[in-house]
């Protein structure tokens, strides 16, 4: 019996070679297969954290209490 060759990932609709990618961003056109997002500041004022801050490694090393020290 022969082995058969792995089987790869089918290519999906939006295969495209490099060339033609780095020509459309060169052109500033849009990329198949890409959702654009319409992202824009707010401008407005940022909202207080809710969370309590963790304590960065040597301030949580600093809160442990040491314990009894050990026998002579």
């Amino acid at each position: 019996m022969e082995p058969r060759p792995p089987r790869c990932a089918p290519a999906g609709p939006a295969s495209v070679p490099l060339a033609r990618l780095v020509q459309l961003v060169q052109q500033g056109q849009a990329l198949p297969g890409l959702e654009r997002r319409s992202i824009v500041a707010t401008r407005g004022q940022p909202t207080a954290s809710q969370l309590p801050r963790k304590p960065k490694p040597w301030e949580a090393a600093a809160s442990v209490a040491p314990g009894p020290p050990p026998p002579p």
